[in-house]
């Protein structure tokens, strides 16, 4: 995920603000608004979807090929793993698994935990894209499953 060349800056100065201005409105350096800008990199979720507030768009319209992140570059961006992530929502880390990988869609009573979780607000989660799912549903566990779902089946998962 990459913010779309030239998009940040476009917004900032249609706003008539500097680097400084969306900086403190962000609660983040002018650095890192000059590093979003000519890098592309894109600041942590929580801030983008905050970004875009700022700006009146929709984080789709920040992002390179209005590509949003998965509900994994969520949880990696906020450094928890699948079993943190589920003991939160009371379920089996599998349980959660099975969400993330899109094998099954995400429940609305998820929506505001993880969006807390995640500091995202609901709307953005709910418009996050869904990868394809590793394998059939029923279907046994592929290689594939297994490294989407490393926590599948750790101790404690119970």
């Amino acid at each position: 995920m990459r913010i779309r060349r030239g998009r940040l800056r476009e917004l900032r100065i249609q706003h008539g603000m500097t680097q400084a201005q969306v900086a403190d409105a962000l609660d983040c350096s002018r650095s890192a608004v000059s590093t979003w800008e000519t890098t592309g990199r894109p600041p942590r979720p929580s801030r983008l979807g905050r970004l875009a507030d700022l700006f009146g768009v929709s984080v789709r319209e920040i992002i390179e090929g209005g590509i949003l992140p998965t509900l994994r570059e969520l949880r990696v961006a906020a450094g928890m793993r699948q079993t943190d992530i589920a003991r939160r929502l009371h379920v089996q880390a599998s349980t959660y698994c099975d969400v993330e990988t899109g094998r099954q869609r995400v429940p609305l009573r998820w929506v505001p935990i993880l969006a807390a979780e995640f500091r995202v607000s609901a709307g953005f989660l709910t418009s996050l894209r869904v990868p394809r799912p590793a394998v059939k549903p029923g279907g046994p566990l592929s290689v594939e499953a297994q490294r989407q779902c490393p926590d599948f089946g750790a101790p404690g998962d119970s």
